[in-house]
């Protein structure tokens, strides 16, 4: 395979490795990922194991869809996940989560890819820098609705606590710009 992008994205949230991959693992069994607007999941029936497949839509800011077939290949829970692609983009991902601290995870999601669908290769060396664009603002958004269900799930937990600021609830409606 001809790796024409290569991602890597770190996240650091306020919240231990367990309770990052419990939304994770949440995300893949409900299909619902309400703290990542860009991403749609089919539902896994059982929690995930290697050789699984989760089918994921991945809307971009500019309005393209991204379908992907991902073939689990490694599983340590609660620490990595990684799979093979296939679909719109060819190649692997993973997701690695470490601790950082008693109560924050560095999050480090890397992909190799290349592109399948005939007009992204065509356009890919003008387009370059608008894909490259469109994957950081999905990732940025990921770790802002990340870190915002982790401070809401918190307030739940202290909502006796007067110092506590409520916040809306977050629109489940993708807007592309963050």
């Amino acid at each position: 395979m001809r790796r024409e992008y290569a991602f890597t994205s770190r996240w650091v949230v306020p919240a231990p490795v367990a309770h990052c991959w419990a939304l994770l693992e949440e995300s893949l069994r409900t299909g619902e990922v309400p703290w990542w607007p860009a991403v749609r999941v089919v539902p896994l029936p059982v929690a995930p194991t290697v050789g699984q497949v989760v089918r994921v839509e991945v809307r971009s800011p500019w309005g393209y869809r991204l379908h992907l077939a991902l073939a689990l290949t490694a599983l340590t829970v609660p620490h990595l996940i990684a799979a093979e692609s296939s679909g719109d983009l060819v190649g692997r991902g993973r997701l690695a989560l470490e601790e950082r601290g008693a109560a924050a995870s560095a999050l480090t999601w890397t992909w190799e890819v290349a592109l399948t669908r005939p007009w992204m290769r065509i356009a890919s060396p003008l387009l370059r820098p608008a894909f490259v664009a469109a994957h950081a603002l999905v990732m940025r958004r990921g770790e802002r609705g990340l870190r915002e269900v982790i401070a809401e799930r918190s307030e739940l937990r202290n909502a006796d606590n007067p110092a506590v600021r409520r916040r809306r609830p977050r629109s489940r409606r993708y807007r592309g710009i963050p």
